[in-house]
């Protein structure tokens, strides 16, 4: 018998409670996009090219319409300045890991390192095509390299 993928194991009915309750949350009205409103409105572009490219990525069993209001709220607390997870007010850093595997489960397995999520989509943001503007530094001429790859606090 052939491997089932993870995206076959979670269609859309099937999400767990736990991300379900997270992406309300995500997508409410006070949400991130409500939260970073200034940033957004100064950093279009960018929160835009964000939600493309997880767009781009999206669980081949959701449509875009499925997942674009989840990547706008995700592409708008990457303009916030802390860890993505907080500034999303996530419960912690796995339950972001399960709302990206579900609805972005191409773009998060690309993320076999565990590298801090905003880092990680700043990253692949440098290399897509068409993008030339990148907040994010060279990994490979970081300092803080390792840090993006340790566990969190």
């Amino acid at each position: 018998m052939d491997p089932v993928s993870r995206q076959q194991l979670r269609p859309p009915a099937c999400i767990p409670q736990r991300v379900v309750d997270a992406v309300q949350m995500l997508t409410r009205p006070e949400g991130p996009e409500a939260r970073f409103a200034t940033a957004l409105s100064e950093r279009r572009v960018e929160a835009d090219a964000v939600a493309e490219l997880l767009v781009a990525g999206r669980t081949p069993s959701m449509t875009p319409g499925d997942v674009e209001p989840v990547a706008r709220a995700i592409a708008a607390g990457c303009l916030g300045e802390r860890h993505l997870w907080r500034d999303l007010e996530l419960a912690d850093r796995k339950l972001l890991r399960e709302v990206l595997e579900t609805y972005f489960a191409p773009f998060a397995e690309d993320n076999y390192r565990d590298m801090r999520w905003k880092r990680f989509i700043y990253r692949r943001l440098c290399h897509w095509e068409g993008f030339a503007a990148c907040r994010a530094p060279s990994c490979g001429e970081c300092p803080g390299f390792e840090e993006c790859f340790s566990p969190d606090e």
